[in-house]
């Protein structure tokens, strides 16, 4: 039997709003931010429970100079979902604990492009 992948072939279905995150990493944190957002309840546990939030992928890239940069690429149901999240996430006192637990790994503020989806393509199959 081969073996199944955990591949997405394309944006999940009902999800009309995409985001990237950047976020620049400071020196050697790469692993402890990936185990932050992984584990800490305000990391995608809580970015999971909002409403309209579907998936997350992330990536680290790490350039010839050895910096490092996070990329989350997120769906979302609906721009306005996405808003609303990002309004919590500028709640000093909700976030007062990730804050402190975060902010060591980052060297600068995160880069957030949101937008709306268009259609997704993957292996010849569509969705427009």
């Amino acid at each position: 039997r081969p073996a199944r992948s955990n591949a997405r072939a394309m944006a999940p279905p009902n999800c009309n709003a995409m985001a990237l995150v950047i976020i620049p990493l400071a020196p050697g944190k790469a692993d402890d931010a990936i185990a932050l957002f992984k584990d800490h309840e305000m990391g995608l546990k809580y970015t999971l429970s909002q409403k309209g939030a579907v998936d997350f992928d992330v990536g680290v890239q790490t350039a010839e100079d050895g910096s490092q940069t996070m990329y989350i690429f997120e769906h979302w149901h609906e721009e306005a979902d996405y808003a609303a999240y990002v309004a919590t996430r500028g709640d000093k006192e909700l976030m007062k604990e990730w804050d402190a637990a975060f902010g060591p790994c980052v060297a600068g503020p995160p880069t957030i492009k949101w937008f709306p989806r268009k259609f997704s393509v993957s292996n010849g199959a569509a969705t427009w």
